[in-house]
This record gives structure tokens, C-alpha cells and sequence, in this order.
């Protein structure tokens, strides 16, 4: 069921422009149709050609003005579309002709027919083809003092997901032990938000068991002292999305080899693991050139985290990123959550 309650400012944009993009596409496919029928054409060819046009506008309206898909996205995406858009023309069809409205006229018919699956398909569509839609996450530390309900009370439910930051001593020897009860509070505030959890720790395999009990990403380190094998392959017995850690400050042999077997790749821009306020790293910037330049580029999610301001995102192509001290220092964090969003999908 829909939850009114986190269907946020932003999502309902979306589904706003979403929907108003759906009612043009569909005009314009109408016009065409008549304008085939003037001209006698063949029956198939007056119904089919007017469809793939009305879906091919409504796509790429969507990916540059709506969901902003990034560009090593859009066969797969609009394959998706293509799928869900023919299937809900062909529900509305039946619909139409056999069950409803088979008095009336086929304008008419398919109007009201799809609004009545429009949400129905909207779902599907956020589900498959604009999955890939960029998103802005905060971060919160597994650390005694951090106070949830005050974070929520700043941000709500603005944020696209909620990364969790958990350091222990083998990775910052200054830092308290992580506090793990958090991740029930944090569950219980943002019940249908995405949780990825970025593990710091030289010996991340302790902390698997409990961590997945909230996550849907585990994120570990490249540099550990376990076999990155075995971690990922304890993570995905967990029913989890396993993530690798890469640093923007290291030198990497063949950045394709280390990333190969994940779908979730998190390139940290700072210096110093488990440490808030730090500087953005610009060697990032040519590091997140290099990968988006891999021919399996498709195939995995980047996100970008570590010292990232209002002004580098401009200049970030990612897939998510995720901000702690920007949003959380400005004067209206839930604004900041928006502009981030917005210069992200821009």
C-alpha cells in the first residue's frame, strides 16, 4: 500500500511530472493514430506506429526532465519501459474493448483506462526503469552520542536512503565502539527507506550477522585483513547486496578487477576513514572519470561519499552520494537534501 505519510515533496513531483509527461505522450499518440486513419493506413500500423511513439516521447521526456537517468543507463532502462508501457497499453486494452468501455469510442477508452492503471505502472516504472534515478543519502554514525530522533527532526523523510556509518578501533583507533542498538531506532524511524551500511573495519565478517538484520547494503573495505571472497560471499548469504570500498587517495592496479563481482561500489573522497568535516579529495574527480569509462560501467551503482559540497557534485556523474556535515550544518537541512537532489539529477 502507498504510505502517504513518506511520499515526500520530491516524490510527488515526480509522480506529478510523471503523470502529466503520460497524458501528453498519450495526446500526441492520439493525434498521430487520426492522422494515420486519414491517410488509410494499414489497422496494425495505425495502432502500433502512434504507441511506440507516444512510449519513445514519454522516455525521454522522463530521463531528461523528470528521473534524469544517467546516460550508461538508458538501454536498460528504456528496455524496462518499453516492457511496462506495452504491457499496461495491452491490460487497458482488453480492458477497454471487452470488459468496460466497448461502446465507446478508442480515445476516449484509452484516457480513462490509463489513469486507472497510471499508478499501477508509475510503481512498476520506479521499481525497473527509472531505478537507476540518482539519489542523495545522509549518513549516520553507530556511535553512542549520535542522536537519531534529532537527525529525523532535521532531515525526515527527505533523504533517498539512510547510510549508516559504523568505525571501530582497527580502522580509527580514536573512535568509541560502534553502537549497534541504533540500527533499530534508525529502522523503526525510516521503516520503508533503503539502509546501506558502510562497515570500517579491518575485520568486518564479526559484525555481518548483526548488520543484516537492518541492511539491504553491506559496504566493506578493499583494504581489510580478511578475504574479500569470503566477506562477500557471507553478505550475500545473509540475502544482502554485498558492496566493495575504494579510496580516491590509493593507487589501484585495475580498478575493473577489484569491482567485477558487485553491484554496489562506494568510492570514499577523503583522507581518513571514520572522520566527519574532512576535505574532499580532488584526485576524485579523475578517479570517478575512470570509472565511469569502464566498459562494464552498466552493471554496478557508484556512490560517492566524503567532503562533497554544493559546488563538486556539479561536477560528480555517480549514481547516489552520500552527505553527513553539509547537509547537517546548514541552516535548513531538508532544503539542503532538495538542492543536492536537484544539482545531482541535473
Amino acid at each position: 500500500m502507498l504510505n502517504l505519510k513518506i511520499f515526500n515533496t520530491r516524490q510527488s513531483k515526480l509522480f506529478i511530472k510523471y503523470c502529466f509527461i503520460g497524458v501528453l505522450s498519450i495526446v500526441i499518440e492520439l493525434i498521430i493514430r487520426n492522422f494515420f486513419k486519414h491517410l488509410n493506413l494499414n489497422q496494425i500500423l495505425t495502432l502500433i506506429l502512434p504507441l511506440a511513439i507516444g512510449i519513445f516521447f514519454a522516455f525521454i521526456c522522463n530521463i531528461k526532465f523528470n528521473f534524469n537517468i544517467p546516460r550508461y543507463y538508458y538501454y536498460k532502462s528504456f528496455f524496462y519501459f518499453s516492457l511496462i508501457s506495452l504491457s499496461s497499453f495491452t491490460i487497458q486494452f482488453f480492458l477497454s474493448t471487452i470488459i468496460l468501455f466497448q461502446d465507446l469510442n478508442y480515445e476516449f477508452s484509452r484516457l480513462v483506462m490509463s489513469g486507472l492503471v497510471f499508478i499501477i505502472a508509475y510503481n512498476f516504472h520506479i521499481k525497473f526503469s527509472f531505478r537507476k534515478n540518482k539519489k542523495v543519502g545522509v549518513a549516520i554514525y553507530l556511535d553512542k552520542n549520535e542522536d537519531i530522533k534529532k537527525i529525523f527532526s532535521k532531515v525526515g523523510f527527505h533523504p533517498d536512503y539512510i547510510h549508516i556509518d559504523m568505525v571501530d578501533k582497527s580502522m580509527n583507533p580514536n573512535v568509541n565502539d560502534p553502537d549497534l542498538t541504533k540500527f533499530e531506532e534508525i529502522k523503526k524511524i525510516w521503516p520503508n527507506h533503503k539502509i546501506e551500511t558502510h562497515i570500517m573495519s579491518k575485520n568486518p565478517k564479526r559484525y555481518i550477522d548483526k548488520l543484516s538484520v537492518y541492511s539491504d547494503v553491506i559496504y566493506f573495505h578493499y583494504e581489510i585483513d580478511e578475504n574479500i571472497n569470503e566477506v562477500q560471499k557471507s553478505i550475500l548469504d545473509k540475502g544482502i547486496t554485498p558492496g566493495i570500498v575504494i579510496h580516491s587517495s590509493k593507487k589501484y592496479k585495475d580498478i575493473s578487477i577489484i569491482i567485477k563481482d558487485f553491484q554496489e561500489t562506494l568510492l570514499l573522497c577523503i583522507d581518513n576513514p571514520g572522520e566527519s568535516g574532512q576535505k574532499f579529495n580532488n584526485d576524485s574527480f579523475s578517479f570517478i572519470k575512470q570509472i565511469n569509462l569502464l566498459n562494464e560501467r552498466s552493471r554496478f551503482l557508484l556512490c560517492v561519499d566524503g567532503g562533497l559540497s554544493l559546488e563538486n557534485i556539479k561536477k560528480i556523474d555517480c549514481d547516489k552520494i552520500v552527505s553527513a556535515s553539509n547537509v547537517f550544518q546548514s541552516i535548513n537541512p531538508k532544503k539542503q537534501i532538495i538542492n543536492l537532489q536537484k544539482i545531482l539529477n541535473n
